[in-house]
């Protein structure tokens, strides 16, 4: 009978209904920053059918559609008020210039409500950051420099911990040790001494690999038979997967100029970033062009040709794809590599998500999938586990015989289900990870998404944060 209560006890302590309902011992030493991944995607993209919408996005069909038709879909996208703070936003937080309008109500949230409402029912405080949905590396850390800054001065901290997704985590190594603190005092040094902390969750190290068979894809339909990289009619297939002009006129900023009303707001000068320069074609007035020059810079910094420079079939067209998207330099390792990074007085850490068997009922299209499976091996149906892994970064020891780089969990669950989605970090779909507690990973990562970002907070404050 002792061993029946026992047990029963044991069973009740772990399961997740228990977990992450204790708050008190999750609260860092710093605030927090999200740094969010490459691109968006609506909530029910235009290729779903009604049916196919209702049976994957139920959830989010009850917050965000205000006027479902059983044949068309949905008419109205709504953005509850409690979730306006949550990015993407419509109002720019850094510069009053810009807003964006309200069709973004059809887009999910970077960060879901129960990830951020978690991480402050711990007691932490929580910024976001609203990059560029498609920009460099030099574009996009720019942009989280801004939210860095603005975790700072709120809270009167001197340091932040940055956790980002996917591309979010190259954003954050980007900024933390490639731009300087002060664009106009370069000589006071870099970001890293403002950040305690970069975790990764399915960072990509290596690059996306899915973002390599883009590239490569494009250099045939762009570079070889297109009129070059900034080619949006010979790139549009891969444009179009992430939904195009469409995505990019939702989320670009746009200038508000003298408007007073969303439907004004539509005709006005699309921008890429705040801080912009009104006088550069890059960044202001963008045309169709310069929209896709923003989403193949994006791609591009993604990719494992830029990630580890080993463009190697045809150097000529590499050299030519960076000069298009105005970078300078020939890959990643030109300016974040083990001379910055390495004892940096920063620690990194990573989290990975793997794949075990494609969820067809759920997940979609397998074609990510299975492309990055037959070329580059197991992965989180973009990326795979080595370039996820902080360990694999190989940067030698640091003087106390220790590396600043540590990998501290795969997530796959069991070996009967299905495993975790890339994409499972960002808490958008439940069906990104399994739903029954005996596919899912073992306590303490058992459960939600929401129960896993607080045990990242447990793990940081083992870690000394």
């Amino acid at each position: 009978m002792n061993v029946c209560f026992r047990l029963v006890a044991l069973l009740i302590t772990l399961s997740p209904a228990s977990h992450g309902q204790d708050f008190s011992e999750c609260k860092l030493q710093y605030p927090i920053v999200l740094s969010h991944h490459f691109g968006l995607r609506t909530i029910c993209p235009d290729s779903w059918t009604a049916d196919e919408c209702m049976t994957r996005e139920s959830d989010n069909l009850q917050k965000y559609c205000a006027d479902w038709d059983s044949d068309m879909g949905c008419q109205e996208w709504i953005l509850p008020a409690d979730e306006a703070h949550l990015p993407p936003r419509i109002e720019n937080l850094y510069d009053n210039r810009l807003k964006r309008t309200s069709d973004i109500a059809q887009y999910h949230r970077y960060f879901s409500k129960d990830i951020v409402e978690r991480l402050e029912a711990c007691g932490n405080e929580v910024f976001i950051a609203d990059k560029p949905a498609y920009a460099t590396y030099h574009v996009r850390g720019r942009s989280l420099r801004n939210t860095v800054y603005e975790a700072l001065s709120a809270t009167q901290a001197d340091k932040v911990i940055i956790i980002g997704t996917s591309q979010g985590t190259q954003d954050a190594r980007f900024m933390t040790t490639a731009l300087p603190a002060s664009d106009s005092a370069p000589e006071e040094g870099s970001m890293a001494k403002y950040v305690a902390a970069v975790v990764g969750l399915s960072g990509e190290h290596l690059g996306a690999e899915i973002a390599t068979i883009g590239i490569n894809g494009m250099y045939l339909s762009n570079y070889v038979f297109g009129n070059g990289w900034i080619d949006p009619v010979a790139g549009e297939p891969f444009w179009e997967f992430e939904e195009g002009e469409r995505l990019n006129t939702d989320l670009m900023w746009r200038e508000v100029g003298d408007t007073t009303t969303d439907e004004a707001l539509f005709s006005q000068p699309l921008v890429l970033t705040e801080g912009y320069d009104p006088n550069n074609p890059n960044e202001y007035d963008l045309d169709i062009n310069g929209q896709f020059k923003a989403f193949l810079s994006g791609l591009t910094s993604l990719s494992s040709h830029y990630m580890r420079e080993d463009f190697y079939r045809d150097k000529t067209g590499w050299r030519d794809l960076l000069n298009a998207i105005g970078l300078k330099e020939h890959g990643w390792y030109d300016l974040v590599n083990e001379h910055n990074e390495n004892c940096n007085g920063v620690s990194y850490f990573s989290y990975s998500a793997r794949i075990r068997s494609w969820d067809y009922e759920y997940w979609g299209d397998a074609t990510f999938y299975l492309g990055v499976t037959a070329l580059y091996g197991p992965n989180d149906g973009y990326t795979t586990m080595d370039s996820q892994n902080f360990d694999k970064i190989g940067y030698p020891p640091c003087a106390d015989g220790r590396s600043n780089f540590e990998h501290i969990k795969t997530l796959d669950g069991s070996i009967l289900g299905h495993g975790y989605y890339h994409n499972y970090f960002t808490g958008r779909n439940k069906y990104y990870g399994p739903q029954e507690s005996w596919l899912q990973e073992r306590p303490p990562y058992q459960g939600s998404v929401a129960d896993f970002y607080e045990q990242i907070m447990r793990d940081l404050i083992e870690r000394g944060f």
